[in-house]
């Protein structure tokens, strides 16, 4: 069918385990042989070049997933290769830099739509989008960096650390709770969106120049304010991140 695929060697942790036992264990020769062992296996049943990553699911940031995310990522087209990126475990400080640039790339998107919106003279609409956009966002970000409860749960079982440890490594106070209120008032911006509203109400009455003005200052708004958000929640990433592998080690 002409599909690219992959092969796995899963539970990799399981046989380093048990090769620790021998004497003459060493680490990457067992990883070797085990990759040799799985191509030639494959090639006997005619897979021509078959490349295998051997993983382990319970030490995620071990091994070949590293390899096997990278491959991926070069061979996927560019949509999938974004849904990828996001969809990934945030395991490695690498790992959380590219997502936090994969989304940095849909401010864009996201400011557009509220200029759209801004252009609109209806009072109260512009806020009340622009908070729900906001919002939004922002449950991404939590999500595709693995700061939400359940993912925070999950990281506690291997890292070995309570969950309270580690929401005091975040520094970003929207981990305390997302609501339309709560983001205005966080961010700061309540009387600037405000102002704002009030300001884009009277010149969408302009014909032409009023719907540019009042969407061009509802774009860097809501810009300004995801940038900040996305750069305060990346930071958290990584403290909780980097505190889980030094648990590991």
């Amino acid at each position: 069918m002409g599909k690219t695929f992959y092969f796995v060697c899963s539970k990799i942790d399981s046989v380093i385990d048990a090769e620790k036992r021998k004497k003459s264990f060493d680490q990457k020769r067992t990883l070797d042989t085990i990759r040799e062992d799985c191509e030639n296996g494959l090639r006997k049943i005619g897979v021509e070049d078959p490349v295998v990553f051997p993983i382990s699911g319970w030490e995620l940031g071990k091994h070949d997933l590293n390899l096997l995310q990278e491959r991926m990522e070069k061979e996927l087209p560019q949509h999938k290769r974004r849904v990828l990126m996001l969809a990934l475990p945030n395991i490695t400080l690498e790992i959380n830099e590219k997502k936090k640039k994969v989304l940095q790339e849909n401010i864009v998107r996201v400011a557009f739509l509220s200029a759209l919106v801004a252009a609109v003279p209806v009072p109260g609409l512009s806020i009340a989008v622009d908070a729900a956009l906001i919002a939004e966002e922002l449950r991404k970000y939590y999500g595709a960096f693995g700061l939400d409860d359940p993912s925070l749960q999950k990281l506690c079982r291997t890292s070995g650390k309570s969950i309270e440890e580690l929401k005091s490594l975040m520094k970003s106070p929207f981990h305390r709770g997302l609501s339309t209120s709560s983001i205005l008032t966080l961010l700061g911006a309540t009387a600037l969106l405000i102002s704002e509203d009030v300001v884009e109400m009277f010149v969408s009455f302009i014909p032409m120049i009023g719907s540019v003005v009042a969407g061009g200052m509802s774009y860097l708004t809501v810009s300004r304010m995801l940038k900040k958000a996305l750069n305060d929640i990346a930071d958290d990433a990584r403290n909780v991140l980097t505190a889980s592998l030094e648990t590991e080690v």
